[in-house]
């Protein structure tokens, strides 16, 4: 009962550890547990939904894992494909990626930017002015805050403003010290309050946020509204207007701004939405969401074109990265898991004691095998190599006494007698003389092959004698 109790115990040990490792639902080795919007995650903020869905409808897809210099490196057609990009990034661009990425697009292919500005998720908040620098240095188009817009449009001079502020300064200080509660104005308020960077606490509930469409257009057909998820307070991003391109302005959101445009980039597009969770598995199902990324398929991709979601951006990579491996909390759970599993195992079910050990008494074979190799390691081959031919010699003198008659044959005779013997071969005369000879002047003589001829030689006496 006690080793079933044991074994269960182990074999429950060993699938949480099984559990821990592969089927944990965590998608990457991120620094904290927040879901992010990769192709693997399956929680809201994820795409799994827009991927699963894409390969069950034939559309082609990919998660993008390596850096935009190696698009040009894919086995993909090099034109009518999609590459979908979230900001803000947990991972940096590099230098040559810009140029690799414009290039791209240039040649025909479509990026389409879904950055979390409006809409604040989890993955997303206290980091849209990351996200607004990322949009920039990819695309060149430039976000701005309806207080920066004000400030950027004010036409008053310059010391007018300057001696505005100083005297809302001035009331400030005066009502600080008199106990009362600063006057805050339209100028007062952080910046950060405008784009969401300061939030404390999360809404109970996700809001939402509608968007609607501004008119005729492919990428419109059948789309009225859009829905977005917000878990923290949004920002009120604009687009401020480029002076050297033209943007075109899909949807708006409720305060008349834009939120989804799409540029011309030579024979290429930039789809660009100021909502991060347009696409995400909550949000996809709403509105006209579905509706919208099914029309970008159709009207902006090849018929072998793929579909690429830029993983590497939201943690995962190709390549392997020992950093984050080591801060993985899940490694160290494993590990205490299988040291806590190894202890059951030596104090509940191993025997500590050594094992009795029954000894038996040796067998003739044995001895004789022993007694041999002893006689092997201390006694010298010449010498047991003339003890092997005065055996040999013994039987001959036996074998020509009763042949002959002749009584204590000397040993000259007794090679003569084997030269006239017909049952020996010259060669191995010879070489029984060398082995004799090595043997009395004391050098080294192969035993084996030495009792092997012996043998075969008394062998062939006895038969014919």
């Amino acid at each position: 009962m006690r080793e079933r109790l044991i074994s269960l115990v182990l074999a429950l040990g060993a699938f949480a550890a099984f559990y821990g490792l592969w089927l944990q639902p965590h998608a990457a080795f991120d620094d904290d547990d927040i879901a992010r919007p990769t192709t693997t995650e399956k929680k809201g903020n994820g795409y799994s939904a827009l991927y699963d869905w894409l390969n069950g409808s034939g559309v082609r897809t990919r998660s993008l894992r390596e850096r935009y210099s190696a698009l040009k490196d894919l086995d993909i057609a090099p034109r009518g494909n999609l590459l979908m990009l979230t900001l803000p990034a947990v991972d940096v661009f590099r230098h040559e990626e810009y140029a690799a990425l414009d290039q791209w697009v240039r040649k025909g292919n479509t990026l389409l930017i879904v950055a979390a500005l409006l809409d604040q998720p989890g993955w997303g908040a206290r980091r849209a002015s990351g996200a607004v620098a990322e949009i920039e240095s990819l695309t060149g188009l430039e976000f701005e805050t309806a207080e920066s817009r004000a400030q950027r449009l004010d036409d008053r001079p310059l010391a007018d403003r300057v001696r505005e502020i100083d005297e809302r300064e001035a009331r400030q200080e005066a009502g600080e010290e008199a106990g009362e509660a600063p006057d805050e104005g339209p100028a007062d308020r952080n910046i950060e309050d405008e784009v969401g960077d300061t939030q404390d606490d999360a809404f109970e509930e996700p809001e939402s946020i509608q968007l609607t469409s501004t008119g005729p257009h492919p990428l419109l057909r059948d789309v009225q509204t859009l829905h977005l998820d917000t878990d923290y307070r949004g920002g009120d991003w604009s687009l401020r207007i480029p002076y050297d391109s033209f943007v075109l302005t899909l949807a708006r959101n409720a305060s008349g701004e834009g939120a989804l445009f799409e540029q011309r980039l030579g024979k290429g597009y930039i789809l660009l939405s100021s909502g991060g969770s347009l696409f995400t598995n909550r949000a996809l199902g709403e509105s006209d969401n579905g509706r919208l990324f099914a029309n970008i398929v159709s009207a902006r991709m090849a018929p072998n074109g793929v579909v690429m979601f830029d993983d590497l951006r939201q943690g995962l990579s190709a390549s392997y990265n020992p950093a984050r491996f080591y801060r993985d909390p899940r490694l160290y759970k494993t590990l205490f898991m299988l040291v806590g599993l190894w202890l059951i195992w030596v104090v509940g079910s191993t025997r500590l004691r050594a094992p009795v050990i029954v000894e038996h008494d040796p067998s003739e074979a044995d001895l004789v095998r022993h007694s041999g190799g002893l006689i092997a390691r201390t006694v010298a081959p010449y010498y047991t190599a003339r003890r092997l031919f005065d055996g040999f010699f013994a039987s001959v003198a036996r074998a020509l006494r009763g042949a002959t008659g002749t009584v204590d044959p000397e040993r000259g005779e007794l090679w003569q007698w084997l030269e006239r013997h017909g049952a020996i071969l010259p060669q191995e005369l010879d070489q029984l003389k060398t082995w004799y000879a090595e043997a009395h002047a004391e050098r080294k003589v192969p035993l084996v092959p030495l009792q092997n001829l012996l043998d075969t030689l008394s062998q062939r006496l006895n038969k014919h004698p």
